[in-house]
């Protein structure tokens, strides 16, 4: 399977929800090796796309896809308030434009019965994904959630060709996610 965010999500919940343990990390390392090593293979259903050759990224602006705007989006069952907030958005010259968002109240699911997740703090898609899943802006100008370390982690991955963009809806990509946290955090 394709993960466009290779740990930082794992690490950023761990961080949030206090997953990480001296019995967590070994599944932390498995989880990252696991992630890495399938980017290296195409799935038929493809989630996402990663560089080939230039992974020169330039800031941007877009049209419809404004920094702090808020929008709703085709959800998963039961996460109907969920939203996406634009973080960034960057061009690639293989990829396109590149737009950075954060998915707010969302329903990860925890297997150890601790807190649930409700967010993932960085997410990059390409932008015609994300423009098939949003259905309304409802707020713009927006304080932004702190992305940095999830952005920082997925750029150095993107520059080494490692980590690339979903091309997958919004609410198939929280799927995604959610079965990289659980992987994680050792659910089956």
């Amino acid at each position: 399977m394709f993960d466009p965010v290779p740990t930082s999500l794992v690490t950023a919940l761990t961080r949030l929800y206090g997953v990480d343990s001296c019995l967590m990390r070994p599944k932390q390392s498995f989880l990252v090796v696991a992630i890495l090593l399938a980017y290296a293979s195409v799935v038929s259903a493809q989630i996402g796309v990663l560089p080939q050759k230039d992974t020169t990224l330039q800031g941007v602006t877009d049209e419809k896809f404004k920094i702090g705007d808020v929008w709703e989006y085709e959800t998963r069952k039961g996460e109907e308030k969920s939203t996406v907030t634009i973080l960034k958005v960057e061009i690639s010259p293989e990829l396109g434009v590149i737009v950075h968002v954060a998915v707010n109240k969302v329903k990860l699911a925890n297997c150890h019965g601790g807190p649930s997740p409700d967010s993932v703090p960085h997410m990059p898609f390409a932008r015609r994904a994300l423009d098939a899943s949003v259905t309304k802006r409802v707020a713009s100008g927006q304080p932004l959630p702190d992305y940095s370390d999830g952005y920082e982690e997925w750029k150095q991955a993107y520059s080494e060709k490692k980590a690339g963009i979903y091309v997958i809806s919004v609410s198939k990509a929280v799927a995604v996610a959610e079965k990289t946290y659980r992987s994680g955090i050792g659910c089956n």
